[in-house]
């Protein structure tokens, strides 16, 4: 499977882009991520970066480059558990 790998993130208080090692950049409205949206800019700002998924230890959240490909949006459940 020759999946894109994530080189970069970029998060600021609109929107969620992955940088991917095939030149996309692919990116998601924030609100799509309200455990993302609801934390602070410093939770936001310190995440990891793996080669397929990004993880913010704070806000206990993963993201993996297919979600932002498919659209995918946090579902409530993990989104009420930040509040």
């Amino acid at each position: 499977m020759n999946d894109p790998e994530i080189e970069g993130v970029e998060i600021n208080d609109a929107r969620l882009t992955f940088h991917l090692n095939d030149g996309r950049q692919v990116s998601a409205p924030l609100m799509f991520y309200p455990s993302l949206l609801h934390g602070t800019p410093a939770e936001r700002g310190n995440f990891v970066v793996y080669p397929y998924s990004v993880h913010w230890p704070e806000l206990d959240v993963d993201l993996d480059a297919d979600c932002l490909l498919r659209g995918a949006r946090e579902l409530p459940q993990y989104a009420a558990r930040q509040r």
